[in-house]
C-alpha cells in the first residue's frame, strides 16, 4: 500500500489560506482606491491663485472669467473659474456665492460651485461646473443656440447692504 504524505497536503492548504487570504486584502486595496478617485472626481477643486493670471480680477474689474466664453454639448458639463477681487473698504474678509442669474432665451443653466471667503483687497479664483441643463424648467438639456449669460458673485457685509459683482459670457450651447 502507498501511503499519503499528510505533511504536505496540509502545507498546501496553509499556502492557499495565505495567498487566498493576500488577494482578498489587495482587491480591499484596489476597491478602496477606485472608489475614492470616483468621490473626488465630483469634487471641486479648491481656490485657486489669480496673481499669475493673463487677466486677473482688480478693484476696477472686479469678476472676470477664464475662460470668457465657454462651448459645451447640451446636458454636459463644463469648468469655469471665476477670478473675484474684494474691492470693498473696511471689509475684513466676505463670503462670496457664484451662480448664473439669468441667460438670454430666459434659461439659467445647472450650476455647481462652493462659496469662497475673500481678504479686502485679495483676489481668489473660484471653480465651478455648469451644466447645460435649464435649471428652471425641469433640468431639460438647453437647446443648441448661442446664450449670452450673467455671472454674479454676491457677498453680505454685516449692517450694509449685500455686495455684488457681475460680468457677462457668452455659452454656446452644441448638439
Amino acid at each position: 500500500m502507498r501511503r499519503i504524505n499528510r505533511r504536505a497536503s496540509l502545507e498546501i492548504g496553509v499556502n492557499t489560506i495565505v495567498i487566498l487570504v493576500i488577494a482578498m486584502m489587495l482587491l480591499g486595496l484596489g476597491i478602496g482606491f477606485i472608489r475614492g478617485l470616483f468621490n473626488k472626481a465630483n469634487q471641486l477643486p479648491g481656490l485657486i491663485d489669480t496673481s499669475q493670471w493673463q487677466n486677473p480680477p482688480t478693484a476696477s474689474t472686479p469678476i472676470v472669467l477664464t475662460p470668457s466664453s465657454v462651448q459645451v454639448k447640451g446636458g454636459d458639463s463644463t469648468n469655469i473659474v471665476v477670478g473675484i477681487y474684494n474691492k470693498e473698504p473696511g471689509s475684513s474678509s466676505l463670503t462670496f456665492n457664484v451662480n448664473i442669474s439669468s441667460c438670454t432665451g430666459g434659461v439659467v443653466p445647472s450650476v455647481k460651485t462652493q462659496p469662497a471667503t475673500i481678504a479686502a483687497g485679495d483676489s481668489v479664483g473660484i471653480p465651478i461646473i455648469v451644466t447645460a441643463v435649464d435649471s428652471t424648467h425641469g433640468n431639460a438639456k438647453l437647446l443648441p443656440d448661442q446664450y449670452i449669460c450673467t455671472m454674479v458673485a454676491n457677498a453680505t457685509v454685516t449692517g450694509t447692504n449685500a455686495v455684488g459683482y457681475q460680468t457677462q459670457f457668452i455659452m454656446t450651447v452644441t448638439s
